[in-house]
């Protein structure tokens, strides 16, 4: 079997076990992201129409989303002049009541330029992706960060990618519309057990951008497990978590989410996707699996890394650095 991966962020360049798949991006900036939507899933049959559970939450070209205030704790991470992926608002008041600033959290490879093995020079969140509205705009200090073990020298091709592929980020000055009740409370993926989490009415879901829409989307009602041995993901790194939430260009970094009880908290962060090169050949799928392909966790499914112990207690340490005058990592 040949796993093959693509992250969900504009990528000009990466080598799939030999085969080379590019999202080539458009010359206008409107568009940072390939033309062609991924990780859509459906019943794999074209004929019966298009299947795509998200609804717009806010932002991009229709303005405001119909869903309540609970999913308002996502933005875009916008590095030199283009968008790059998701970022959540993290509620940090537990661990360090009365931080200045705000802390995000998103995949690392969103703020690299993986052309230059370095980091961008400059970016910044657009909380909502409300970027045309005076107000929604913060810049992100790229010298405070707490970043997993990502290495933008590694490709980042295989099922060992992804454990870290996560960063915190620091927005020293918030925009000018926050408020802390925009942020969204981190709690432990292993705390949760799935089944009986959503046999009590628990649910998942993706709040991720959409490049297609230009907006936050919110995916609802999605499986969310952890990989094993014999699945896509292989079991490789403890804390992967495989889904079926459908989402486009611009989600990497964006949040699994787990709601009970209309509260939501944020378990998981969206990395990339998998799917079996010989079930879907790179000669007849150039851009991975089509639209509206059946989710399975042994042939076709998205990933990412779920919240853990580790990341939590890194979190707390950035904060108190924060508070006590600013450490850099």
């Amino acid at each position: 079997m040949r796993h093959c991966f693509k992250a969900c962020v504009f990528i000009s360049r990466r080598t799939l076990l030999g085969v080379c798949l590019v999202l080539s991006a458009p010359s206008t900036s409107s568009q940072m992201f390939g033309h062609v939507p991924v990780n859509i899933f459906g019943d794999g049959n074209p004929d019966n129409g298009f299947e795509d559970n998200r609804e717009q939450v806010m932002g991009g070209r229709q303005g405001v989303g119909t869903r309540s205030n609970q999913h308002l704790n996502a933005g875009t991470v916008v590095c030199d002049e283009k968008t790059r992926g998701t970022a959540m608002v993290v509620d940090t008041r537990e661990y360090a009541p009365g931080l200045e600033g705000v802390i995000l959290l998103t995949a690392a490879h969103v703020i690299y330029d993986l052309d230059k093995n370095r980091r961008f020079r400059k970016c910044a969140f657009h909380f909502m992706a409300l970027s045309e509205l005076p107000g929604y705009k913060a810049r992100i200090d790229l010298g405070l960060v707490k970043q997993g073990d990502f290495d933008p020298r590694e490709e980042i091709t295989g099922t060992g990618f992804g454990e870290g592929d996560w960063v915190f980020l620091y927005v020293p000055k918030p925009w000018k519309n926050f408020s802390p009740d925009q942020a969204i409370a981190l709690r432990e993926f292993s705390f949760l057990q799935t089944e009986s989490f959503q046999q009590s009415g628990g649910e998942f879901g993706l709040l991720a951008f959409s490049s297609a829409d230009g907006a936050i989307s919110l995916s609802r009602n999605c499986m969310v497990i952890e990989s094993r041995d014999d699945d896509l993901g292989g079991g490789e790194w403890e804390g992967q978590l495989l889904d079926d939430c459908d989402s486009a260009g611009g989600a990497s970094g964006g949040g699994i989410i787990a709601v009970l009880d209309g509260r939501q908290y944020l378990i998981g962060i969206r990395s990339g996707s998998h799917w079996d090169g010989q079930v879907f050949p790179v000669t007849e799928y150039p851009e991975g699996p089509p639209d509206g392909s059946l989710w399975n966790r042994h042939s076709n499914t998205n990933f990412g890394r779920a919240i853990d112990a580790r990341m939590i207690r890194d979190l707390i340490g950035f904060v108190h650095g924060l508070k006590d005058g600013g450490t850099a990592s």
